[in-house]
Order: structure tokens, then sequence, then C-alpha cells
């Protein structure tokens, strides 16, 4: 029993695995809160809590040498993000935490660097405590919650995956700063109002947008709602052979999203354009 509990806890053998990593952020994320980073590294008690708090959760040894090894791979990975999120090509949809691009780019980059597959056109996980961990971000709001109390909320299912229609997205944006600057110049002179008072078109437009948003809220309500419709989800990808997939390529996709029920989610949301774009990027990413 001990040399398998060596294996998983020895110093180069240890693995973090996705309950770790997420236990980990969360309680740093809580003690950067308490004032426990005081410049760009936390306290050492920091790292044995989180060290302390894994060893109980998941009966391995954990050490806070190892923690400190994971924040150099956290650091590199927030390294990859932030350096991606700034080149040209790409968009950051800080609703979805997600470094959005086109299928081209998507595939000129992935040629160029493989692993950067893992931050495109996907959601970020956990995405906001990295920035308090390894970025430069405070805690503050929820981030001052404790462990437990995170651990206790219910999920939402916000974390399905989308592929960010780059074209509808700007718009979308565009009407939503529109209706916030409509809203901030309320304080503004009559006179000037007056002068520069939106026209009927304009109004339109706002309307238009404001009920896509509240359409595609709706649609996304819904679709979080009971068990996924793996027969309709298979009717959908299979349709896609009318665009010249084959079926051996779409079964394969099917698949994936079978056993990724929140991808699969937001795969029935998406419109056929977004689809084909997500097909794409799955079917590259196998080559």
């Amino acid at each position: 029993m001990s040399k398998g509990k060596d294996k998983v806890g020895g110093s180069k053998q240890f693995r973090w695995l996705p309950p770790m990593h997420e236990m980990m952020l969360k309680i740093l994320a809580e003690e950067a809160g308490k004032g426990n980073k005081p410049s760009s590294t936390f306290r050492a008690g920091s790292f044995a809590l989180v060290a302390k708090e894994i060893t109980a959760q998941f009966g391995v040894e954990c050490h806070p040498s190892y923690v400190d090894n994971r924040m150099r791979t956290l650091r590199t990975m927030w390294s990859t993000i932030q350096t991606l999120r700034k080149k040209s090509g790409f968009d950051w949809n800080d609703n979805l935490k997600m470094i959005t691009c086109d299928a081209k780019t998507y595939q000129e980059e992935v040629m160029a660097h493989r692993k950067h597959a893992d931050y495109l056109n996907k959601k970020i996980d956990f995405y906001d405590e990295l920035a308090i961990v390894v970025g430069k971000d405070t805690a503050t709001g929820g981030f001052s919650k404790s462990y437990v109390d995170l651990e206790n909320e219910p999920d939402n299912g916000d974390s399905a995956e989308f592929v960010a229609d780059n074209v509808e997205e700007r718009e979308v944006e565009k009407g939503k700063n529109a209706v916030e600057s409509s809203t901030t110049g309320s304080g503004i002179s009559k006179s000037r109002k007056r002068a520069h008072a939106p026209s009927t078109a304009d109004d339109s437009v706002l309307t238009d947008l404001s009920d896509q948003l509240r359409n595609i809220a709706v649609a996304l309500k819904e679709i979080n709602r009971g068990p996924v419709d793996y027969t309709a989800l298979y009717n959908e990808v299979m349709a896609l052979t009318a665009d010249g997939y084959s079926e051996d390529m779409l079964a394969t996709a099917f698949d994936h999203l079978c056993e990724n029920e929140k991808t699969a989610r937001g795969f029935l949301v998406k419109n056929a354009r977004l689809r084909k774009l997500w097909i794409d990027g799955f079917l590259f990413s196998q080559i």
C-alpha cells in the first residue's frame, strides 16, 4: 500500500488531478483575499494549507514544495494565455472567459504551437482564480468567500464550451455599449440631448439587439435544463454530412460530445456556421 502511495506522492511523480487543481486555485484565491499574497508570491503558510487540504481530501501525500512547483506551471499557463489574448487575430470574450479566433487563425496557431489548442475557442476554466493566484488581480467580492462556501455553490452550467462568432459578437457588444452610453448620458443637459437625440432607426436596432440577447439567454437557460437529448444531438451532428464531412469523422465527434455533456449542450446552442467551426477545430485536434 505504501508503495502505491509513494508512486503518486513522490516529488517527481506527483500527479495534479483536475479536482486538486481546482482546490488549489480556490484556496489560494481565498488566501489572497485574506492578505496572504502581499506581492507576487504567497506566504509559506498558504502553500502549507493547500498541501494539507489535498492530503486530507484525496488521501495522497502532498508537500508544500509540490504546490510551489505547480505554481510555476500555472505561471507558464497564464503567460501563454495573456500572450494569445494580445496576439493579432484573436479576440477575448470576457463573459465566457474565452480566447476566440476563426478557423484559419486557429489552424495556423495550432500548427505552430500544438498545446495552444487548449486555450482557443473554449472556456478557460477558473480564469478569475488564475488572475488572482498568478496574475496581478486582487481578490475582491466572491473570492473573499471561504473554500467551503465555493465548494457548496451549485453548478449553473456556465462552463459549457462555445466557439464565439466574432462578427455577431462585435455587433452585440456595439449594442451593449450603445445602451450603456444611453444610460450614462441621462444626466446630460436637455438642450444637448435634443441636439443628439437617437433616431427611430437607432432605437429599432437597439431593440432588435436587446431581443436577440434575451432570446440567447432564454435558449441557454432552457438547454441547460434536464438531460441532453442524445438522439437529437446525433441527428444534428450527422446532418453535417451534407456539408462534406464523412460519416466516420462525425461519428468520432459525436462520441466526444457524448463524453462531455457541457460541450454537447454548447454544440446544440450554436447555429449551423458555428457548429461547422467547432467540428473543424475538433477534427483538426485529432490529427
